[in-house]
This record gives structure tokens, C-alpha cells and sequence, in this order.
């Protein structure tokens, strides 16, 4: 897929379908991350009406934030016709208090369909790893911009690591999924259902936490804290700081 955006295997039906269909069984420890990310939300005193959702996907995210806060409206930002569709579906209950931008958060144009205003929180999950390093890097200072003073960036994503955990991840993952293909009478071998859980890695640029760290730091971030990690899942956030302190 040599010249294709960032993440374009999710522009495919059938790697999204199995994304949906597999998500909540395959992904190590996923009650937990959103769990805290509830505990996160709640805790933050800054006030949120409107929030964007980064590469928001089916709407799995903006779902839980809605939840918590019942009078906040979300901007999902994604470009996968797919993925959007899901999340027409999953948010159907609640048409009026979300909207999609179709944006390729790869390109800095994603901006340019964003109702004006800013935005009480930023969230994201499992999509900014697909970005390169520099554009993570500039992605950061865009949000910025776009955020109300106070209000905090979370992420929730996929890292790259070193020593002996390196690979954890997958491996967690590979064996949910032959467990659960097991568990429904499916007649797959285990390289089969392999081969359909990562045929979206050759999309995936992740960085280490502590390189995404120091960028939003350097972007101007405060009170940036790594939350959560388990081999190559973490969750750190960062908040814009309030007017008058920098």
C-alpha cells in the first residue's frame, strides 16, 4: 500500500467488519482502559460542552463520553466510510447530539471541516498510532489550537515498546481470538485466524509513549501523565493550559 494515506486498510469493509465484530473480545484489558478513561473524564473540572473524537471509528468513544456527559455534543472526525457508517449505527439513538467531519488526520487540512468554536476535550482511541512521527508531532500543536483553555487531550492507543513485553500485545490478542473461535465452533486454524486479526498492521506506525510525551510537552501541553500501560496498550493525557498560565 506503498503512497496510501496513513491508515488506509480501514478504508476496507471487510477489515473494519472484523475490527467491529472482534473488538470487545480480542483487545487485552479493554474494560479496564475505558474504565479509566471514565475516571479521567469525571475527575477533570473543566466544563465540556462539545468535544472532538480523533479518528473516532464506529463512535465506541464518543459512545462512553455521551454517557458521562449527558448535556456535551461530540465531532467525530474519521475517513473511513466504513467506520462511519458503524457509527450512524451505534449513535442512532442519539442523532442530534453528534456529528461527523470526514477529515484524514494525516493531512493538516482535517481541520477545515470543524464547526467553529472550541472544543471542551479532545479524545482519541487506537487511531493516532497509525500516524507517522512528525505527523504526531503536528497534530499535537493543531489540537492545541483547537481546544479551550483547560480542557485535557486523551488517548487511548497502541505504542511502540522495547525489552522482553515487546509483542505482548499481539500475542494477548492472537490468543482471545483463537479462544473465541474455539468457544463459537468455528472450524479455523489458528494461522487463519492470525491472518485475519492483523491484516491491518502493515498501517500501523506507533511510537513510544515516552516520545509522545515529550512532543505534547513541547507543543504546550501541561500536566502530561502517562495513566495506563500494559506492554504496547497505553493512555496518557495532557491538558491545554488555562489563560494567564503560560
Amino acid at each position: 500500500m506503498s503512497g496510501a494515506s496513513p491508515g488506509a486498510a480501514w478504508q476496507r469493509p471487510e477489515i473494519v467488519s472484523v475490527f467491529l465484530r472482534e473488538r470487545r473480545t480480542v483487545m487485552p484489558l479493554l474494560d479496564v482502559q475505558e474504565d479509566l478513561v471514565r475516571r479521567l473524564l469525571v475527575r477533570h473540572p473543566h466544563p465540556m460542552t462539545r468535544f472532538l473524537d480523533l479518528g473516532a471509528g464506529d463512535g465506541a468513544m464518543s459512545e462512553l463520553v455521551l454517557s458521562l456527559k449527558p448535556r456535551a455534543e461530540a465531532v467525530l472526525v474519521d475517513f473511513s466510510e466504513p467506520m462511519l457508517e458503524g457509527a450512524e449505527r451505534r449513535l442512532a439513538s442519539g442523532r442530534a447530539r453528534w456529528q461527523a467531519v470526514r477529515g484524514d488526520l494525516s493531512d493538516p487540512a482535517w481541520r477545515s471541516g470543524l464547526p467553529a468554536g472550541g472544543y471542551g476535550a479532545a479524545v482519541s482511541a487506537f487511531a493516532i498510532h497509525h500516524l507517522p512521527a512528525a505527523r504526531k508531532r503536528a497534530l499535537f500543536t493543531e489540537l492545541l489550537a483547537l481546544l479551550e483553555p483547560g480542557a485535557m487531550f486523551l488517548n487511548m492507543d497502541y505504542v511502540a515498546i522495547e525489552g522482553p513485553l515487546r509483542g505482548l500485545w499481539d500475542e494477548q490478542m492472537l490468543a482471545n481470538a483463537v479462544r473465541a473461535e474455539h468457544e463459537r465452533g468455528g472450524s479455523r486454524s489458528p494461522e487463519e485466524v492470525e491472518r485475519e486479526l492483523f491484516d491491518d498492521r502493515e498501517d500501523d506506525r506507533p511510537d513510544s509513549v515516552e516520545d509522545q510525551v515529550r512532543w505534547l510537552r513541547a507543543a504546550g501541553f501541561e500536566q502530561v501523565e502517562v495513566h495506563f500501560k500494559w506492554a504496547e496498550a497505553a493512555i496518557f493525557a495532557a491538558v491545554k493550559p488555562a489563560r494567564g498560565e503560560r
